[in-house]
């Protein structure tokens, strides 16, 4: 056990002396009962140079920290939950309002089926590194998917849609072959997500540090759920070329490309993000 000062950072939170600290949670539940019961997530604790602090042994090491409150929170399970509905409702209504139409009746369900697919795995699958983010952030989080994700949906009434010189769709069975390697990715898409939970939970139960995941398509892949993800989308948009798909397509292709070399990055590998040994 060791005394911790504390220096805070915010108004809510008082500065002060806390003796015989014996573990990172005891400390915060005091923290919080000191401070008219702030929730525990508000509550980022930092050292004088402002490292995030989040284990006992940091904690005790520094024996001087910093507080400071994040404000209101929102779980991120909810978040995601928000986040996945806004496609899930406008692509209905905006199906239903164009007479839902039979050349986009496949589309449709795949939308539906994709975005359907991401509540069922927000509730079983996903695990969070942290609990909460910060409310605000809902505002931006969503709007990828409640604008530009939503925005495929207008589609379905002819927005957006133009032709690639020298390709068609709709020609013999190409359609068809698109849709089964769209199958294939949202079926490695899930695996790659469990492969992440049990990984998850097999490191936190050897109290292990984490390294760059194994096994599948991580052996080639920095985070083959990303690969897959966009494997996707860019069978929607070949299945029906728009300016809204490709947008929305190059914009989450982008964003996790980054994602993916910060990956890379963190464990010291050079594994592909797109295309295995190219990309």
């Amino acid at each position: 056990m060791a005394p911790i000062t504390v220096t805070s950072r915010s108004k809510s939170i008082k500065s002060d002396v806390y003796d015989n600290v014996s573990s990172y949670e005891q400390f915060i539940e005091q923290v919080s009962k000191k401070n008219k019961n702030l929730s525990i997530y508000r509550i980022r604790v930092t050292d004088v140079n402002k490292k995030v602090i989040s284990t006992t042994a940091e904690l005790l090491n520094a024996g001087e920290v910093q507080l400071k409150d994040l404000g209101p929170q929102i779980g991120w399970r909810t978040v995601y939950l928000i986040e996945y509905a806004g496609p899930l409702i406008f692509h209905y209504l905006a199906y239903q309002l164009f007479g839902r139409p039979i050349d986009y009746d496949l589309l449709y369900k795949m939308q539906i089926f994709h975005y359907a697919k991401r509540e069922v795995e927000n509730v079983l699958v996903h695990k969070f590194s942290n609990s909460t983010m910060p409310l605000f952030n809902l505002f931006k989080n969503c709007g990828h998917y409640w604008i530009l994700g939503s925005s495929l949906a207008l589609m379905y009434g002819d927005w957006g849609n133009f032709t690639i010189p020298g390709w068609n769709p709709t020609k013999g069975n190409t359609t068809q072959y698109i849709f089964y390697f769209w199958c294939f990715a949202q079926f490695f898409n899930a695996v790659s997500h469990i492969q992440l939970r049990l990984l998850g939970e097999k490191t936190i139960r050897m109290g292990r540090a984490r390294k760059a995941p194994e096994g599948g398509f991580f052996e080639i892949y920095i985070a083959p759920n990303y690969t897959f993800e966009i494997y996707g989308w860019i069978c929607v948009f070949l299945m029906n070329p728009n300016i809204f798909s490709l947008v929305f397509l190059t914009v989450g292709a982008v964003q996790m490309y980054f994602w993916s070399q910060k990956k890379n990055a963190k464990y010291g590998t050079n594994k592909s993000f797109l295309i295995p040994f190219v990309l």
